[in-house]
Formats: structure tokens, sequence, C-alpha cells
């Protein structure tokens, strides 16, 4: 990964959502980390810390709560895209962040990334 591009992870479990949101973040400078499942991002996130992370809430292993919990305790900026209404996470950690409601254009969620890295710098 190009150490000058900030670093986004993605967590989605669809191939052809990930495979549009990769291409979208990478086409606004970022460097991009793409985990299926909830375990390979806690794996990840031992050995990397992430600019900004894109959060679908449910992946194939789980909700992506522990991971989101991780991510306020540690300052990390995050968009949570998910088809789900946001009312029903109004009270969990899932609202900390950026909302992104699925289905969306790519882009929508490239600029609410680079938003979060522009807010933190």
């Amino acid at each position: 990964m190009d150490q000058n591009c900030p670093l986004a992870l993605l967590l989605e479990d669809e191939a052809l959502i990930a495979m549009d949101v990769e291409q979208a973040l990478d086409s606004a400078g970022f460097a991009v980390a793409t985990m299926l499942t909830c375990a390979d991002a806690e794996q990840w996130l031992e050995a990397h810390r992430p600019d900004v992370v894109i959060v679908d809430i449910m992946l194939k292993d789980g909700t992506c709560e522990a991971i989101v919990s991780r991510l306020v305790q540690d300052h990390v900026p995050f968009v949570v895209h998910s088809g789900d209404v946001p009312s029903l996470h109004a009270n969990t950690l899932f609202s900390r962040g950026v909302w992104v409601s699925k289905p969306s254009d790519s882009r929508e969620l490239a600029e609410a990334a680079s938003g979060l890295i522009l807010q933190t710098s």
C-alpha cells in the first residue's frame, strides 16, 4: 500500500458492492484494505491503523459492533454503509459514524470518507 495515501479499511461482504466502493476510494486517493468478516477485520486491526473505516453493520460472521467499539475507543473515524434505517441504531455506537444508506453511489462513500479525513487532520 502507498504510504503517502490515506488508508481506508472497507468492511463489506457483498463482492460487487466491495469492488465498486474499492474503485471509488482508490479514485479518491485512498489505499484500500477490504475485509469480508469481522474476524479478519479484527486480525487486520491488530497490525494496522486505518485513517478511516467504511463499515457494513452485518458481515458474514456477525455484526461489527466490537469493531466499531474499538474504532470509537481508538478515535478512528468511520462511515456506516448499511441498508438498515439509521434510527434503528440511534442508541448504539454505530450512531457515532457518518451514515450513508444502501443503496448509494460509491462516490458518496468516498466523499464521506474524504470529509472525515479532512476533519481529523
